[in-house]
This record gives C-alpha cells, sequence and structure tokens, in this order.
C-alpha cells in the first residue's frame, strides 16, 4: 500500500490555477492531448492530462497516481504508460523567448490552453530528485492540465506541464529572480522526458547471461 502524503501531494499539485485558460474546440494540433485518470484503488477519482510519446507509449507526471498500463515513474515528475497511437507528435528542445501554449483537459473535462512564452530560469523543484531540472513559462494552468503537452509555435512539443509556482512557493525554493513575474508555470522539457525514458530502456532491456554469450561465438 502506497503511503497517504505523496497522494496529499497529488491533489495538491493538480488542484487550483494561476491564471484563467481559455476552452476551444478542436484543433488538428492541440487535440493531440490526452485525458487520463488515476486507476486501481482510486479509480477516476483524480484526472490529467498526458501526450504521446512514441506508437506505443504515452507520457504524463507520476503525481497521478496508479495510471493503467503505467511501466515506468521516472527521477523527476514524469511516468511512462502503454498507449497506442497511429500518429505521433514531433518534440523538440524549447528556446527561452518563445512563444508557447500548454494544453489539457480541466476539472470540467474541457479542452482548455493557456499560453505565453518560455522564461529563461529553470528551477528545481525536490532535492530529491537530484538533478532534475523544469522549465518555466509566464502562460496559465489550471487543475486537470499536469500531464498535458506544452506546445511551441510550430506545433512541437517541447514539455509537459507539472504545476505551476506561487510567490510563497518561490520564496520557499528561494527563487526571488521569479516573484515579478505575473505566473510561474512549471513544464518539464523534452530534454529531461528523453533522460528519462532512456533509462526506462535502459532498465527494461534485458541483460545476456554469460551463457547465452558463450554459446552465441
Amino acid at each position: 500500500m502506497r503511503p497517504l502524503l505523496p497522494l496529499v501531494a497529488a491533489c495538491a499539485l493538480l488542484s487550483g490555477c494561476n491564471g484563467v485558460p481559455t476552452a476551444f474546440n478542436q484543433d488538428p494540433v492541440y487535440d493531440q492531448a490526452i485525458l487520463v485518470h488515476s486507476g486501481g484503488p482510486l479509480p477516476y477519482l483524480l484526472m490529467g492530462t498526458a501526450v504521446q510519446w512514441n506508437e506505443d507509449y504515452a507520457v504524463t507526471v507520476k503525481h497521478i497516481p496508479y495510471v493503467p498500463g503505467a511501466v515506468y515513474q521516472g527521477q523527476g515528475d514524469v511516468q511512462f504508460f502503454r498507449h497506442k497511437a497511429n500518429g505521433v507528435p514531433v518534440w523538440r528542445t524549447y528556446r527561452p523567448g518563445e512563444a508557447v501554449t500548454a494544453v489539457g483537459y480541466n476539472s470540467l473535462y474541457m479542452s482548455v490552453k493557456g499560453s505565453g512564452h518560455a522564461l529563461p530560469a529553470m528551477v528545481r523543484l525536490d532535492t530529491k530528485e537530484g538533478n532534475v531540472m523544469y522549465g518555466t513559462h509566464d502562460g496559465p494552468t489550471a487543475k486537470g492540465m499536469s500531464g498535458g503537452p506544452v506546445f511551441a509555435e510550430d506545433g512541437k512539443v517541447v514539455g509537459i506541464t507539472v504545476a505551476f509556482l506561487t510567490r510563497s512557493d518561490l520564496a520557499a525554493i528561494k527563487r526571488p529572480d521569479l516573484a515579478d513575474q505575473p505566473r510561474v508555470s512549471i513544464f518539464m522539457p523534452y530534454a529531461q522526458i528523453k533522460r528519462e525514458w532512456n533509462r526506462y530502456l535502459a532498465q527494461a532491456k534485458p541483460v545476456a547471461s554469460e551463457t547465452s554469450q558463450v554459446a552465441s561465438r
């Protein structure tokens, strides 16, 4: 049984908003966001968003617990789960200052988006995560958007939404340099997601035994 504290933290991360994301009906790019729910002992209690990573797996945040099909939870706030798809978005590294749009589902299950610009600052949210660094932008995000894609203007995905930081949060992590921003939304950049994926592949790859190595010579 998992401890209660991570579940409480999940509720906190998924709650509230730092602005007013706008609703949209259909969009050939933004419609790549995937609605996800918690499963297991908390079926449909928590919801969030995901995006396809490759043809066989999608990616979301790990503070959504018990996601069906989950295969790996990363060092940072990210997890991969089995999810087949015919189409996959193009991913790339973000550039500070470029326009970005966070996309996801709100608590009313409406498709919403929040636009802003990628900030040059990166933040470390938890020292227990080691050297995991998150990107920042000044667009609005809301409950339910966690795990959803962050798009650049060219339609490519540059990361996934993780959370947003209040002024008290910024003080707690000693980042006064961000205090003057109208809002600070946090996303895990593509480069970090790729590192986490490579960790999963390294863990999942079977190690050949000495016997099989000798037999193959």
